[in-house]
């Protein structure tokens, strides 16, 4: 099995969330540092899921180009790379960087097989929008590379995707209203093993589709 460092890192920094979740417990009796250690410990936790997310995405595409030919790249994928060839063509002033872009679309449609590790400067974005929809969010930017079968073919992505958008709603309130939610330090552990689960269903679609993604 071909390990995703991404997901092993984001499992192992949750021991962080464990020790927040800790200090909230021994403070029980005083409501101030209880509540104090649980929004320190939402606000945390919903960034290292940015963070794994974004990290997920970008080792994924470089997988995914490192595997992959011109001729065994999804013509999804092949699509969605060409259009941002397309558009950093047009908004680009520098004429080195337009033929750099101009001849990675010619690569992507060569009719000789050709590796495309080169193509890293025409992938998509690879950065997750905190947005009030996390879900759509999330979908999007798994969409943009490639990953849409992952929610398609995992049934149990539906409800954890539920509670990662009341994470998220929490967390936003957090950080943008200064509000205090009441909530127990139990409720937050429930949205660790969430995204935790999440992560390991990730994993094991990875593996089980490691042909389509990686061509391996």
């Amino acid at each position: 099995m071909n390990k995703m460092e991404s997901i092993d890192h984001f499992k192992s920094n949750l021991r962080e969330i464990d020790t927040l979740l800790e200090y909230a417990k021994d403070n029980e009796s005083d409501i101030e540092k209880y509540q104090l250690f649980n929004k320190v410990a939402i606000v945390l936790l919903s960034t290292k899921f940015e963070v794994f997310l974004e990290d997920f995405i970008e080792e994924h595409s470089l997988r995914c180009l490192e595997g992959h030919t011109n001729l065994t790249l999804p013509t999804e994928l092949k699509e969605t790379y060409a259009t941002t060839a397309a558009e950093s063509i047009i908004n680009e002033k520098n004429k080195d960087k337009k033929r750099q872009y101009l001849t990675s679309i010619v690569t992507l449609f060569n009719t000789h097989e050709t590796k495309l590790q080169g193509l890293h400067i025409i992938r998509p974005s690879l950065k997750f929008n905190y947005g009030k929809h996390g879900q759509k969010e999330i979908e999007k930017m798994f969409s943009r590379h490639g990953l849409n079968p992952f929610f398609t073919e995992e049934s149990d992505t539906k409800n954890i995707l539920m509670k990662i958008n009341s994470l998220i709603e929490i967390r936003n309130n957090v950080i943008h209203q200064d509000s205090t939610p009441s909530m127990t330090h139990q409720t937050i552990d429930g949205y660790k093993m969430n995204l935790l689960e999440f992560a390991e269903i990730l994993e094991s679609h990875i593996e089980k589709n490691k042909a389509l993604y990686y061509n391996e």
